[in-house]
């Protein structure tokens, strides 16, 4: 069984008006009862006096006489009416008649007492006649009367309440289950707004709409703003990585990448049991370049080097810049030494072709030294090594050449 902690505004506006009616009805039925109560009452001492009046004559020739059979039948008499419980006839002699319908007279505490005047002279007081009206027989008449009438005026009440009720359902309820239904087909961030209700549309069910929808603009905005800020940081994320892991002027891998990439290289060598090289390329006269031409001439060139040894190289090989001018060059699977010297002799060569840069034409060469894996080395920092000693031996060599690191 679901309990709903939050009950619906159709439940709450029924309970209320159902509340509304049943004390409304209640407080009526009170008040009823207590009004109906006062009024049985005084028509109940009405009816009695009219009863002790219809039987003075003859409870004042008993009370005079002192006759106890008339003044019995008198008593019995009054006690045939049922809101009289008690009933006494009695003189200032020994003449005494009386009768009761409960022991407990606490249950018959209204008494009327009248007082009997000689048949024959009016202004002697002869003896006298009390009743006792009988409240519980007042009260469930009262019960009764009451019950009927606030039943009705329930009844009465209900129809009106509950008319209301259905017209604040639908003046009320009906427009924000509505604009509810709307509010949760609507995705976060997206440009749908809530539709104005075609029917029983208040003004404070205006405003209502007119508020949620601004209220769904500045969330789209801020999550439009949000978007943007996160894709800004996903780009600045992207650019500081490449930043972090490639030269800045030649968008080549710097040292970090190529040292990461010679490692994964042997450890994929040494599971496939390949052979790989490493070579270190050194421009030749470069220097002068800079000094004579300046930085930007020179940044230049090394672009067009760059270029010029990507489109040499395989995909699956590394071109990296570590230096000024020196570049390294990463060759994976190779089938035999040979290939990694053929390969090395094409850098030279084509390094050896003029670049033009603006206007100007820049003949510059290389030096070139490569180091194999395994027979070099097997772990980076070993063939990294050995690939720079065999690069220096060949700028001892007199430049634009390529040595093979010898043991």
């Amino acid at each position: 069984m679901n309990f709903n902690p939050h009950p619906s505004l159709h439940s709450r506006l029924f309970w209320i008006v159902a509340g509304s009616s049943v004390v409304i009805g209640g407080i009526t039925l009170l008040l009823m009862f207590f009004i109906a109560f006062q009024n049985n009452i005084q028509e109940n001492k009405s009816q009695i006096n009219r009863l002790m009046q219809a039987v003075e004559y003859s409870a004042a020739i008993a009370a005079f006489t002192g006759n106890a059979e008339v003044a019995n039948d008198v008593i019995k008499g009054l006690m045939l009416d049922e809101t009289v419980c008690g009933a006494q006839l009695f003189n200032n002699d020994q003449l005494h008649a009386a009768s009761v319908k409960y022991a407990d007279t606490s249950t018959c505490p209204e008494a009327i007492l009248h007082t009997l005047y000689s048949p024959f002279d009016g202004a002697e007081v002869v003896g006298y006649l009390e009743t006792r009206i009988d409240i519980s027989a007042v009260k469930a008449r009262s019960y009764r009367e009451s019950g009927k009438l606030a039943l009705a005026l329930i009844v009465l009440l209900l129809i009106p309440n509950y008319v209301i009720w259905l017209a604040v359902s639908r003046l009320v309820v009906r427009p924000i289950e509505t604009l509810t239904q709307q509010l949760e087909e609507i995705e976060p961030g997206s440009t749908a707004r809530l539709a104005p209700a075609t029917t029983y549309e208040t003004k404070e069910i205006s405003q209502l709409t007119h508020k949620s929808n601004s209220l769904l603009e500045n969330i789209e905005s801020v999550l439009v703003y949000e978007r943007a800020q996160r894709n800004e940081i996903e780009m600045l994320k992207v650019l500081y990585e490449n930043m972090a892991h490639h030269d800045s002027l030649t968008g080549l891998p710097n040292r970090a990448l190529l040292n990461d990439r010679l490692v994964q290289m042997l450890l994929q060598a040494k599971r496939s049991n390949e052979l790989c090289a490493l070579i270190y390329l050194d421009l030749d006269k470069f220097k002068p370049v800079n000094d004579t031409l300046g930085h930007d001439v020179g940044d230049a060139l090394l672009k067009a080097v760059a270029e010029r040894l990507l489109r040499m190289m395989r995909k699956s090989d590394t071109v990296a810049r570590v230096g000024g001018d020196e570049f390294v060059v990463i060759l994976h699977s190779l089938h035999n030494a040979q290939e990694a010297n053929d390969i090395a002799h094409k850098v030279l060569h084509a390094l050896a072709q003029p670049f033009s840069i603006g206007k100007h034409t820049l003949n510059i060469g290389s030096s070139l030294g490569v180091a194999l894996y395994p027979q070099h080395g097997e772990d980076a920092e070993t063939l990294s090594k050995n690939a720079d000693i065999a690069m220096y031996a060949a700028k001892g060599a007199g430049r634009n050449n390529v040595q093979l690191f010898k043991l």
